[in-house]
């Protein structure tokens, strides 16, 4: 029972961390973009951007930029 625990422990912390990293690969292409530097082909190549959004904190995020 401990290592189920465990296990879950690690693979939630493993999805935060992809999560993340994928938040500020896209801030950071954002930021490329604003300010005017980068190609059209990495701002529309963002790993996260097939899926579509579907949580509470992604709304806000589309909605608000945050």
């Amino acid at each position: 029972m401990v290592n189920d625990i465990i296990k879950a422990i690690d693979a939630l912390k493993n999805t935060a961390v992809a999560r993340c990293r994928e938040r500020i690969e896209e801030a950071a292409l954002k930021a490329r973009g604003l300010r005017g530097g980068g190609s059209a082909e990495e701002k529309t190549d963002s790993p996260g951007s097939s899926e579509p959004p579907c949580g509470v904190t992604s709304i806000l995020k589309r909605r608000h930029g945050l």
